[in-house]
């Protein structure tokens, strides 16, 4: 998910190396890496590289899609050094970027990230060419945000050297990289990703196998919900945002979902309701949206309107209203003045809060991985677990609980949290 670049803090520049990996040896030794994929993503992960010192080989399928990939790393140096940067130094990263349309040269690299789009035949077609053009010792990343690690390394004859490598966007400022391990990925290979990402200045956190992984996961919990208190009439779009913003938000989940749009916000918290069931299901608010194409950024107007030439927000967008009448009239329980509560803004996050405690009782992470990967994915200024010791973890059971009432499945409480607040536990230690 993306986040604004004027709320983040860009990582300092780091010399470009002459001797790779100084700090200490991989356990498998990275000299080049390819990346397959040059559009936004994929050229974001190259400045990651490059800005490091690390040569790539990109890849797309035809010279456009290249000149497009290369331009934008053109940019993003550009940027750079703006931001202080030297021009000698930008240039010298750039010397490092090696471009192809084919699989030839792919016999060189020693790691691959595979960045096209969330598509699984488009990915099995990629991961079957790299098996039959890579060293049979080359590493097969995945920055899919959701898909089957497990599944991705069965297209392959090396299961065991294909890992998910999930960068967050901008992958060249974000600082968080999800490494994720299928059923077969080898301890060699989990240990040599998350030192790649280390050396990209990031803060890589192991995550285990499951739909959206950690970060996305946890956020589609805290998106859905802002539509739910929309759509039942608790509180405008500007009072969710702000809500958000005031309790541990860079930006509000209605001005986020503008940015990265109705459709593909949609098409996420569809897969999410497929995978974990009714406590991720969407608000019907998302699907009337993009049938009356109120996308967000891309057709100028979502939750907020945007002016045409600046592209900046102009206000809440009137549109919204109907679309939100019309939902409402074909599901009025939605907006039950009798089955609401106030609205306070720490209901956006008790959902998060509790998916947080479903993914410790599940090991998807370690525990003290959980609220640094959230801050640095999602640039929050309190992670979930801190979030809810600042809350009060009796509080945060009887919010819930009481939300559970009213509104059901998405509120039914964690079984570990209630363990916690049962063995008067005040924090996650």
């Amino acid at each position: 998910m993306a986040v604004l670049e004027n709320h983040l803090i860009d990582l300092p520049f780091m010399e470009v190396k002459t001797e790779l990996f100084a700090s200490g040896p991989l356990t498998m030794q990275i000299n080049k890496v390819a990346v397959v994929g040059a559009g936004t993503m994929g050229s974001s992960i190259t400045v990651a590289f490059i800005s490091q010192g690390i040569p790539v080989l990109l890849k797309d399928v035809d010279q456009t899609q290249i000149d497009k990939g290369l331009a934008n790393i053109e940019r993003l140096l550009k940027s750079r050094v703006l931001k202080g940067l030297s021009q000698q130094d930008a240039d010298a990263q750039r010397l490092l970027v090696d471009a192809t349309t084919d699989y030839t040269r792919f016999s060189e690299v020693d790691f691959v990230i595979e960045a096209v789009s969330e598509n699984i035949d488009i990915k099995r077609q990629i991961f079957q060419s790299l098996d039959e053009h890579c060293n049979v010792d080359a590493i097969f990343g995945s920055n899919t945000s959701s898909l089957s690690i497990t599944q991705i390394g069965s297209f392959t004859r090396r299961a065991d050297k294909v890992v998910g490598m999930h960068f967050f966007n901008p992958a060249h400022l974000m600082k968080l990289v999800e490494v994720i391990p299928g059923l077969d990925t080898s301890a060699e290979t989990v240990a040599t990703a998350l030192e790649l990402g280390q050396t990209l200045g990031k803060l890589a956190v192991r995550v285990e196998e499951c739909a959206s992984f950690l970060v996305n996961r946890l956020l589609g919990r805290y998106m859905n919900e802002s539509l739910w208190c929309l759509l039942e009439g608790n509180a405008t779009i500007e009072e969710i945002d702000k809500a958000a913003c005031d309790l541990a938000m860079p930006i509000g989940p209605l001005a986020l979902r503008d940015m990265n749009g109705a459709d593909i916000g949609l098409a996420v918290a569809k897969f999410n309701f497929q995978e974990y069931g009714e406590r991720f299901r969407p608000a019907p608010i998302l699907e009337e949206m993009v049938t009356r194409k109120l996308l967000g950024q891309k057709t100028m107007g979502g939750f907020y309107a945007y002016d045409s030439e600046t592209r900046k927000r102009s206000g809440a967008n009137p549109e919204m209203s109907l679309a939100l009448d019309t939902v409402r009239k074909s599901s009025p329980g939605h907006a039950d003045a009798s089955k609401k509560i106030e609205f306070k803004g720490e209901r956006l996050f008790l959902p998060m809060i509790n998916e947080a405690f479903m993914s410790l009782q599940e090991r998807i992470c370690a525990p003290e991985d959980l609220d640094p990967a959230l801050c640095a994915g999602l640039g929050m200024r309190i992670g979930p677990l801190a979030l809810a010791g600042k809350i009060g973890l009796p509080e945060c059971l009887k919010m819930m609980e009481e939300h559970f009432e009213t509104y059901g499945e998405r509120f039914r409480p964690a079984p570990l949290l209630k363990r916690y607040v049962w063995g008067n536990r005040t924090s996650i230690s």
